[in-house]
């Protein structure tokens, strides 16, 4: 049995909105190198590009999908892999239920405490996919995966809004360790699920194999200290640690655990996915946060929040700021 989870975020680099972090997990019951391949596996069904006339279901690197002025691209691979994981989930949804869905209830009480995520921001997702269509991939995509031997079996995201990554950069030191804890968090939240799935060794001596793959964060080399303090009873061999990839491996008992950091790890179809989900709440946060600001600021441009756009947006709005007697710790990340 081999698991893949690939983990990537969207809004490293901004200093208005959420930082947002996601992992997905997938099942294949033979050959490890499948999952790595999976594009090729569940072709025609999955495709890489998006047109008016796309057929398949498109699933990439976000950057290469994502389109100004409609997130469909987005969409029909999110909500696609949605109705593969509940086939009975009731389309279209809120927003804040897609983030209840992805995030888990633990953030809930973070996301209330978020000016902009109130109740006069929400809007009905898929936005601009129906939501017939969203279900008719969704059954196209389960009938793919079953086919060839594969399964989603998760997708898991993390909405780190600006107090909180303040808070959280400052004490780790910078914003590549906070991301690597982040996105291991996320990791071991699936490791344990999958250890919980195999109790016990097999009885041929068979192991499951589960490989995670990861983004450099930060252009750092080094991340056995973070696989120490995330898996800290797994002791890790180093397989290479180097400007393109750094790899580490644990043989254990239970299940055999390989780790990956590597550059553009995009071209995963599992990291690729990840990708999507984390630009796709981070893009929805931010119709929010301008929905919500463009209320009290008519005629206000609004904002992605990287840093030049935000300075200029900061300085439209700090006298409503001042006047709303708002904290900036709610809205500016500092890194």
């Amino acid at each position: 049995m081999f698991y893949l989870i690939g983990t990537d975020e969207a809004g490293y680099g901004p200093n208005l909105g959420p930082l947002a972090v996601t992992a997905t997990l997938w099942r294949a019951e033979e050959d490890a190198l499948c999952l790595e391949s999976l594009f090729d596996v569940l072709a025609p069904a999955v495709v890489t590009q998006y047109g008016k006339k796309t057929a398949g279901i498109p699933i990439a690197d976000s950057k290469k999908l994502h389109r100004r002025g409609t997130l469909e691209p987005l969409e029909m691979g999110i909500f696609a892999s949605l109705c593969v994981l509940d086939p009975e989930l009731e389309l279209p949804l809120s927003s804040e239920l897609l983030c209840d869905l992805l995030c888990g209830p633990a953030q809930m009480r973070e996301r209330r405490e978020i000016p902009w995520h109130t109740p006069e921001t929400e809007e009905m997702l898929p936005r601009d996919l129906s939501s017939e269509r969203a279900a008719e991939l969704g059954e196209m995509f389960s009938r793919t995966l079953e086919e060839r031997g594969v399964s989603l079996l998760g997708i898991r995201s993390e909405l780190v809004f600006p107090r909180r990554f303040n808070v959280q950069t400052e004490a780790c030191g910078s914003k590549g360790v906070f991301l690597s804890d982040t996105t291991l968090g996320l990791a071991v939240h699936f490791w344990e699920e999958i250890l919980r799935q195999h109790p016990d060794t097999s009885p041929d001596g068979g192991v499951p194999e589960v490989r995670i793959f990861c983004d450099k964060h930060g252009g750092r080399n080094f991340y056995l200290p973070a696989l120490m303090e995330h898996f800290p009873d797994l002791p890790f061999c180093v397989v290479q640690e180097g400007r393109a990839v750094s790899e580490y491996v644990h043989y254990g008992e239970r299940a055999v655990l390989r780790i990956r950091f590597q550059a553009k790890g995009e071209s995963i179809l599992p990291t690729a996915l990840a990708s999507m989900v984390s630009k796709y709440l981070r893009e929805v946060s931010m119709d929010r946060f301008n929905a919500w600001w463009r209320e009290r600021i008519p005629g206000l441009t609004p904002t992605a929040g990287y840093p030049e756009d935000a300075r200029r947006f900061r300085s439209e709005i700090a006298e409503k700021m001042e006047e709303l007697r708002l904290d900036w710790g709610d809205f500016w990340r500092d890194r």
